[in-house]
């Protein structure tokens, strides 16, 4: 998935650590002060980023509407039907995209408003195969039953997942230690079973519940 990310220059450290957070689940942003390359003609790079996006983020702020860039970038996204999502650092959406729900993104919890973005879009089925691939390969690579229990409440009953996907998490569920042995994540892989019952048949939950019985890891 592409993601253009829009933001007026002050906020542009910000910027560059949401983008950060974002490129580890799939999002693959386009953050211009850092993906234009020196002696490049900015605007024909903008426009290539925006003619190949799935995804518009602008980052709401008093200075987003008085930047000229922020608007015209805004204005192309709107006509030609790309999927936005205002973040509303602090402005709320205006003009052409007044009416779409906005996240409130709050600097103090950087990571719970990133979680918040992240969130979002993969409940979006347009847009939620990478991300969704992302979260699961992070909850595959569970490296401690902290891990595993944290990525499996994020992850497992949250979302719609393709048959492929389901799979992968099945796969990482028997092949991983940590996942299959803490108690802690009994509970969302048990609800995660019985919300997919033709992936998981009496053998296979048998052998999970005896397993995380049997070492009961906390």
């Amino acid at each position: 998935m592409d993601t253009f990310i829009s933001y007026s220059s002050d906020i542009k450290r910000t910027a560059g650590k949401i983008k950060a957070y974002l490129d580890n689940y799939g999002f693959n942003c386009f953050l211009a002060h850092e993906d234009i390359p020196p002696q490049t003609v900015w605007p024909a790079e903008i426009l290539k980023a925006l003619g190949k996006c799935n995804l518009f983020l602008p980052l709401l702020t008093p200075d987003f509407t008085t930047s000229f860039f922020c608007q015209q970038e805004t204005g192309f996204a709107y006509c030609k039907k790309v999927e936005i999502l205002p973040v509303m650092i602090s402005k709320a959406p205006m003009g052409m995209i007044a009416n779409i729900q906005a996240v409130r993104f709050n600097k103090k919890q950087f990571e719970k408003s990133c979680w918040k973005i992240v969130e979002h879009v993969a409940k979006n089925t347009s847009l939620s195969e990478p991300i969704l691939d992302a979260l699961i390969k992070e909850f595959g690579e569970s490296g401690s039953y902290d891990d595993a229990c944290e990525r499996g409440e994020k992850l497992l009953n949250k979302f719609s997942f393709t048959r492929h996907q389901i799979m992968k998490i099945k796969k990482h569920i028997k092949n991983n230690s940590q996942i299959n042995e803490t108690r802690k994540a009994r509970d969302e892989i048990f609800q995660f079973m019985k919300k997919h019952p033709s992936f998981f048949d009496d053998e296979f939950v048998n052998w999970y519940d005896n397993k995380s019985r049997t070492h009961m890891r906390y």
